[in-house]
């Protein structure tokens, strides 16, 4: 299993997250479990991802994956449509400027901590 992230890396991306329109909610998946937490994440959820200021805080060198959500559902009220927030743009922009390895799939970004084949 090759390791495409290090703690320089992680510390990075949850440094970068913090001036983004809002922190991603996303689903992770750790090298010493066997399903990801939570079970089942949608493209736009109405929670927030806690990155914590430092890897070792949220995320860090464990992850195998993290499959981060880039929208978020804001409701307004019960009778009012929800507000859908997209950070896609801002989120791929951070990634290439941090050099993080990631892949768009199904509007969703996957950022593997270890991983047997990527094709990036």
């Amino acid at each position: 299993m090759a390791s495409y992230m290090n703690d320089t890396k992680w510390r990075k991306l949850s440094e970068g997250i913090e001036n983004l329109p809002f922190s991603p909610a996303y689903q992770v998946k750790t090298l010493f479990e066997d399903e990801p937490y939570p079970a089942v994440i949608e493209i736009a959820t109405d929670w927030l991802g806690d990155w914590g200021r430092t890897p070792e805080a949220a995320l860090g060198v464990h992850i195998e994956w993290i499959k981060v959500a880039p929208k978020f559902k804001r409701y307004m009220g019960r009778l009012v449509t929800p507000i859908f927030e997209d950070c896609s743009d801002e989120l791929r922009a951070l990634l290439e400027a941090i050099s993080i390895p990631f892949v768009e799939k199904d509007g969703f970004f996957v950022i593997y901590g270890h991983a047997r084949e990527v094709d990036f």
